[in-house]
């Protein structure tokens, strides 16, 4: 182990004398400071104030990190070979293996310290406004309710796309039947096909837009059942276009189904523990204010929900109604709910998660950088992970060349597809606008991260930059 610490300490060593290591950390610094301190808000009041903070502030510094882990690994990989101070380092009983483990953990102890600290920094400097700034006591409670908190996500319930081509399918044979048209079943698997096509095109359009005068519907599965706390509806919606440019107010209405159990209207009787009829309990769609709502579109909106909004089983279901001055579609986009947040966690631990999906990403691309330097020059490296990093952003675009029908039809997603099989999209770390929006970061979230990115994708990156490094031919390494 004395030879693995002294490796540890001569890279971190090197590694804070580069200076280009020493410009990331002053914009690190500044980044972890400045932004914080200097943002205004977008003019929607103290809530979007601590959450462009927030965004703004963890983005930032997961991106500085992120540039600063690729150069640095890049760096201490390569200066020994090129400056001649491996062929003495391997002259001595200390295997390849042994190197290469040292100096990738280093990179990682640095930025992981580097990472704890600017984190500690956003954390105290936001708070520090927060609790400085004279914000009216209901605009306070908002903030601790919407963005300083860890609250769980549910989804709306996917359509069942299988019942529905079912049923469209009987309906349309039946037609054919009642016709009198004839190999209706020989047509069938044909048709079948052509349904589900035209489903998927329909149900992407019904969940996405809302008719003026119609409403869309959203359900969703498995809240907790017995739930003393509210619930918060976070949506965004779009009129006209879904653009967030050349937005404006619209109006409409949030409709809830409650399902409520009868009042026992027996004098003096003690309710018993037996089972309750489907009959003793009532079912309505109830609008959830007693007005219609200004929205302004192209902006997220929270709403508090009742919790008596959950049924029995743990179902809610959601309804808005469209009702537009200028009788203009109303969409809603998968991405951007409507969802339901109910309260797990603080702040605080939510804020330690997401730091903690920072560092694993961190942990990703440093082994993807000891990889390439093992084999290629420094520039040759650097070139080559940035690379990588741009090819994992572009990849998922690529898969979207059309999200109707069958994309499978389209070269694109091919290669989206097979591109998805390597690289370790850097958006899959994106966590500062969970944090902003007050979402959990659940453990399930950082474990399947873990299980994907590190472990099915980083960690052969980091096998195949071991053997690189101990097949590499040192004296190949010529000084000009």
């Amino acid at each position: 182990m004395t030879a693995f610490n002294a490796i540890v300490k001569l890279t971190l060593r090197n590694a804070m004398r580069s200076h280009i290591f020493q410009l990331l950390l002053a914009l690190l610094v500044l980044c972890s400071v400045a932004l914080p301190m200097t943002v205004s808000g977008s003019g929607e009041g103290a809530r979007a104030y601590i959450q462009i903070a927030l965004k703004y502030s963890l983005g930032t510094v997961g991106f500085i990190l992120a540039l600063s882990t690729v150069w640095i690994a890049s760096l201490v990989m390569t200066q020994d070979v090129e400056n001649y101070q491996l062929h003495m380092v391997v002259a001595k009983p200390v295997s390849r293996i042994k190197i290469f483990i040292a100096k990738y953990l280093s990179v990682v102890l640095l930025h992981a310290v580097l990472l704890l600290l600017a984190g500690i920094t956003i954390f105290g400097v936001v708070l520090y406004r927060y609790s400085k700034n004279d914000f009216p006591a209901e605009e306070k409670q908002r903030i601790e309710n919407e963005v300083l908190v860890g609250r769980r996500v549910y989804y709306p319930k996917p359509a069942d796309m299988e019942k529905l081509t079912r049923e469209a399918l009987a309906q349309q044979l039946e037609e054919m039947r009642k016709a009198g048209r004839g190999r209706v079943t020989a047509d069938a698997a044909e048709m079948e096909k052509d349904i589900r096509n035209g489903l998927s095109e329909e149900m992407l359009r019904q969940r996405s837009e809302v008719l003026f005068q119609k409403f869309g519907e959203w359900d969703y599965e498995n809240l907790p059942k017995d739930l003393k706390t509210p619930i918060y509806l976070r949506y965004r919606l779009y009129v006209g276009k879904v653009d967030t440019e050349a937005q404006r107010n619209t109006t409409g209405w949030w409709v809830g189904y409650f399902v409520e159990r009868k009042q026992n209207t027996g004098a003096g009787v003690e309710e018993q523990a037996i089972p309750v009829a489907e009959e003793d309990y009532t079912r309505t769609w109830r609008p959830l204010s007693s007005m219609p709502e200004q929205n302004y579109a192209g902006e997220f909106h929270e709403k508090v929900l009742p919790a008596s909004i959950i049924d029995k089983d743990g179902n809610v279901s959601l309804r808005y109604a469209n009702l537009d001055n200028a009788k203009d579609k109303v969409y809603f986009q998968t991405i951007d709910g409507p969802k339901l947040l109910i309260k797990i966690t603080g702040f605080t631990g939510n804020f330690i998660r997401g730091l903690l999906v920072i560092l694993l990403m961190l942990m990703v691309y440093a082994g993807i950088s000891c990889c390439a330097a093992a084999a290629f020059s420094m520039p040759t490296s650097i070139f080559t992970v940035l690379s990588y990093m741009f090819l994992g952003s572009v990849a998922p675009l690529v898969m979207t060349t059309s999200q109707l029908a069958d994309p499978s039809k389209y070269t694109g997603y091919w290669i989206g597809k097979v591109a998805m099989l390597i690289v370790a999209p850097l958006q899959e770390f994106e966590i500062s606008q969970k944090i902003a929006g007050g979402e959990l970061v659940e453990f399930s979230y950082l474990g399947g991260l873990f299980g994907e990115y590190f472990l099915l994708k980083a960690v052969p990156f980091i096998l195949l930059g071991l053997y690189l490094f101990r097949r590499r031919e040192l004296g190949l390494v010529i000084r000009k």
